[in-house]
């Protein structure tokens, strides 16, 4: 009997596609002298490295996970048991009362069974969402902070990793970034990866931070 435990992953993908006109270079007039359009700045950020590097978040699923893996062997050991019943009644003849009442047993077992295991999915998998929610919204704030403190007008998801030129389909992904290449001085991962770990309240990282 199978007893694994789905829990999806639900980080989605956003795939922005920007066209950027007329945009000249700051001097000096944000962090480490962002593009700027109409004196406002642009910046990226790749929020897969964010949620990697958060600490809350992955002290959140490292949580989360060991429930997984302890809810996982008490529904293997509960299947076990079932299973050695139903091998019992093979051994008894089906016209007897003890049979029936077996077989009534395993029936019930089986259907509690698959309901616990279906409310347990249920159960992990919201709060799986709930925690990728927090943690987005958390990094959505510190954006904004960040933002607001260097004049940044338009932050735009991208993904900083190489390509593995060994994965045919991750090949086929990366050639359809919308983003090529950017100049590491307007990548603000860092800084929101300082941000949203600081332990003074409401710190926001100095301009080297952002680069």
């Amino acid at each position: 009997m199978k007893t694994t435990l789905i829990s999806a992953a639900l980080v989605a993908v956003l795939v922005v596609g920007v066209s950027l006109v007329n945009l000249t270079y700051g001097q000096g007039g944000g962090p480490g002298g962002a593009v700027q359009a109409n004196g406002q700045n642009i910046a990226v950020i790749d929020i897969g490295v964010v949620f990697e590097q958060d600490n809350k978040f992955k002290g959140q699923m490292d949580q989360l996970k060991a429930e997984i893996d302890s809810t996982e062997k008490a529904f293997k050991a509960q299947a076990m048991e079932i299973n050695r019943q139903v091998d019992e009644l093979k051994g008894i003849k089906p016209d007897s009362p003890k049979f029936h009442e077996l077989e009534a047993s395993v029936a019930k077992q089986q259907s509690d069974f698959n309901v616990q295991k279906q409310l347990k999915n249920k159960d992990i998998m919201e709060r799986q969402s709930k925690i990728y929610l927090r943690t987005y919204q958390e990094v959505e704030d510190s954006v904004k902070q960040i933002s607001a403190k260097y004049n940044i007008a338009l932050v735009i998801r991208y993904n900083s990793k190489p390509i593995d030129a060994s994965d045919p389909q991750e090949i086929l992904r990366g050639i359809q970034r919308p983003i090529v290449f950017v100049d590491k001085q307007f990548d603000m991962t860092t800084a929101v990866i300082t941000n949203v770990n600081r332990s003074e309240v409401g710190r926001v990282p100095g301009p080297q931070s952002v680069r």
